[in-house]
């Protein structure tokens, strides 16, 4: 088959390799996403509750906290601009009991910390103002958190991406890699061979094995799967934006999201599993969900909660480890190659911020 030559190749076609190649495109560089699904955004980035992240929770000047910071000011900046449904309605993040308050006083520091200057502690009586169905003792409130249409975001984005002459290749699965002295030549069965100056593997949950493809085998992912409950219709009206407890260890624990279309979702759950696959076998059923969800909504009944979706994180650490940052690093010996690796939440808020970090990373590697 014929080889094909671009400047860039993008390996993943959810929203973070997508931001990738429109960045690319806006600066003028000749680019190609490579996806394996037939469309694009088909695993993380749309089996999550599409939550705008403010930047609280992260350790201060981590890429999570700087381009979480950085991507929320473009990524509002654009829903509202290309006009994405989406809802800046703010987040309580609750204290059920006076002994949470030291972790809310520390989540407030973190996030002015990380640049986020418009959270504040309030007591019971301007928590009830906010959400009045919500039992705790206080909250920090963060205005600027929102919620957003993921799935018309990436439709969007892929078609200004188009417009400036981004090549966009689904159905199209990387097989092998060979590393050149002067080029990256990737190997598909679809598609054929495919010659690059540059590569970025924004391949998410495979990002671990297009990393070994390269020649880059020091970072597993460990996918964890979030798992959620919905709140039936009638019910939904419980709640009016985003009710958080104080943050698990695997994930910002299981939290109350109304969503851009007005459901009330209950979830993520964190579950490590071996197949990163595997979004239904052996599913948390929905009454298991309901003790969390008392505690912060005690008017929700059991009967009240039905079987939502799922999706899955692509975690650089398995269980009982630290939270680890993202990774995005040229790939040691070869310029040419930028690997982005555990990007998970908050992924989805940070992607414009991470699409011009790569453009950075390609300027200064050319």
């Amino acid at each position: 088959m014929s080889k094909i030559d671009v400047g860039t190749a993008v390996i993943g076609g959810g929203v973070v390799g997508l931001s990738c190649a429109y960045s690319i495109a806006q600066r003028g560089g000749s680019v190609i996403l490579m996806e394996s699904h037939e469309r694009l955004g088909e695993e993380t980035s749309t089996h999550n509750s599409g939550v705008i992240h403010a930047g609280i929770y992260y350790q201060k000047d981590s890429l999570k906290a700087r381009l979480c910071v950085a991507g929320r000011k473009a990524l509002t900046q654009r829903l509202k601009d290309w006009k994405i449904p989406h809802r800046i309605g703010g987040k309580l993040i609750v204290a059920s009991d006076t002994s949470e308050i030291p972790a809310l006083e520390n989540l407030l520091q973190a996030g002015h910390g990380n640049g986020v200057s418009d959270l504040r502690l309030i007591d019971r009586g301007a928590m009830r103002k906010i959400e009045p169905n919500i039992a705790g003792v206080a909250a920090l409130h963060s205005p600027s958190t929102g919620v957003m249409d993921t799935g018309e975001y990436i439709r969007v984005l892929e078609a200004r991406a188009i417009e400036m002459d981004a090549i966009i290749s689904a159905n199209s699965h990387v097989a092998g890699i060979d590393i050149e002295s002067d080029s990256i030549v990737l190997h598909t069965v679809e598609r054929g061979d495919i010659r690059v100056r540059t590569l970025v593997n924004a391949a998410g949950l495979w990002s671990d094995v297009v990393a070994n493809l390269c020649g880059f085998s020091e970072h597993v992912i460990h996918p964890c799967r979030g798992e959620y409950a919905t709140v039936i219709a009638r019910k939904a009206h419980l709640v009016h934006n985003l009710v958080y407890p104080v943050p698990a260890q695997y994930s910002l624990g299981v939290h109350l999201t109304k969503t851009v279309d007005g459901e009330l979702w209950l979830g993520p759950t964190a579950k490590f599993i071996v197949d990163k696959r595997d979004y239904e076998s052996n599913r948390r059923p929905p009454e298991e969900f309901f003790e969390e969800a008392r505690r912060l909504c005690p008017t929700l009944r059991v009967e009240d909660l039905r079987m939502g979706p799922s999706g899955v994180r692509p975690k650089r650490v398995g269980p009982d480890q630290p939270a680890a940052d993202f990774l995005i690093t040229r790939q040691p010996g070869n310029r040419r190659i930028i690997h982005l690796i555990g990007i998970e939440s908050p992924g989805l808020t940070a992607s414009p911020a991470i699409g011009e970090l790569v453009c950075d990373l390609i300027a200064e590697g050319i």
